[in-house]
């Protein structure tokens, strides 16, 4: 009769650092929500708990933070006490419960990962998005060109992100020279499929962040504060205006309308200005508090959104939204969520930049190229402060990071 001894293991054990386990899980995290799919709540809701508990076990981490980085949550706050006048209770409450989550999720993240391993993270699952799509496409399981994007917007956008990140990754000189390379074939894929989008502000921000990325990398690595580097930027900048006071006035059509004019775009944005003048009026009629998350583009019970999707040949069961972060907020929040939403987006604002010019390093000029794109889009898309966006994510990511750095620099 064969005995068999507790305690002994056969073969080598696998073990996982905290780290790293922290690491892939944000990984897989940052892939699903990238874009939305039929069943993606089989693993976002388990992602879910598992952050929920991981806020809970790294609190001695995240606290500090919190008390240094409060004015992130006073806009989730605000949805959350708007329950008391809101439209669609049920929704606003469900809004404000995932954004809390989303954020919490940010600090999350920012307490237990280095700069570098998120920048990493994000570089990998974009590149995943990428290569999906394009089997997508190649296999004609896809939306035709579209793949996997519901929409235009969103493929350009996606391929921005992992433009910006690949470039990035590509730039950093404290990445391996392998996945420096390997990034560098993914970014000029994500270029391509930008162009692909027909997305002319896709386009727009590849080439602008294009500029902020190789400008960061010589001017501000190693941080700005030094004789020499103060020089060449002025000297840089010197040169610019000069070439562009000699040139400029003698063109006959500008990049902007040229690119919009290749894309058959209208560069007046006579589309949302009617939107936006829609916005307006909504926003007089509840100037403060808004009619809460859910409460305004309520199809079958509103005669002006039924108005609204006609005019912009919309169907029924079409989502919709005012394509301005701005206005989108002070509909549903009021002009105080809105002035909250103001104040931590400065707050960010301020924070990635003082990160970026102060440290100089390769993930804090990605953070700081992705959050002027995010700046960008806030004037034309209604995303921002969304639950899971992972696009603004990575922006409040960045701003907690930021906090972390001067804290316990790594």
């Amino acid at each position: 009769m064969a005995h068999v001894t507790v305690g002994h293991t056969i073969g080598p054990t696998l073990r996982i650092s905290p780290q790293v386990r922290d690491f892939m899980v944000f990984t897989i995290w940052s892939t699903v929500t990238f874009v939305q799919f039929r069943g993606d709540e089989l693993l976002l809701y388990p992602l879910a708990l598992y952050y929920a508990y991981s806020i809970w076990r790294d609190q001695t981490k995240i606290v500090p933070l919190l008390a240094r980085a409060w004015v992130v949550l006073l806009f989730p706050t605000w949805c959350l006490i708007s329950l008391l006048w809101a439209v669609e209770p049920v929704d606003a409450f469900k809004q404000a419960l995932y954004l809390f989550l989303t954020l919490m999720i940010c600090f999350q993240v920012a307490a237990t990962l280095s700069a570098r391993q998120i920048m990493h993270a994000i570089c990998i699952a974009a590149s995943v998005i990428a290569f999906v799509h394009l089997f997508a496409v190649a296999s004609g399981f896809g939306r035709g060109d579209l793949g996997i994007f519901p929409s235009k917007n969103t493929m350009g956008k996606t391929m921005v992100i992992l433009w910006v990140v690949t470039f990035a990754v590509f730039l950093d000189p404290g990445t391996r020279w392998l996945f420096r390379l390997s990034s560098l074939g993914m970014a000029s894929i994500a270029a391509w499929l930008a162009g692909a989008s027909n997305s002319a502000t896709a386009v727009l921000l590849v080439l602008a962040s294009a500029l902020l990325l190789i400008a960061g990398a010589v001017i501000l690595r190693g941080g700005l504060l030094r004789a020499s580097r103060l020089a060449i930027l002025f000297l840089s900048l010197g040169i610019v205006l000069i070439v562009a006071s000699a040139i400029l006035p003698y063109q006959q059509v500008e990049l902007v309308d040229a690119i919009l004019s290749h894309f058959n775009k209208d560069s007046t944005l006579t589309g949302r200005t009617v939107l936006w003048h829609y916005a307006e009026n909504q926003i007089r009629e509840h100037p403060l508090l808004g009619v809460g998350a859910g409460g305004f583009w309520r199809y079958h019970e509103s005669p002006l959104v039924q108005r609204i999707h006609f005019e912009f040949y919309k169907d029924p069961w079409d989502t919709f939204n005012f394509h301005n972060s701005y206005y989108e907020i002070a509909v549903h929040q009021g002009l105080i969520g809105l002035g909250l939403m103001i104040l931590a987006l400065s707050w960010g604002i301020f924070m990635i930049g003082r990160w970026a010019i102060t440290e100089g390093s390769m993930p804090a000029i990605y953070i700081f190229s992705h959050m002027m794109i995010v700046l960008a889009r806030t004037m034309t898309e209604s995303d921002f402060l969304k639950p899971f966006v992972l696009f603004h994510v990575i922006f409040w990511i960045g701003a907690i990071m930021a906090i972390r750095r001067r804290i316990t620099p790594e």
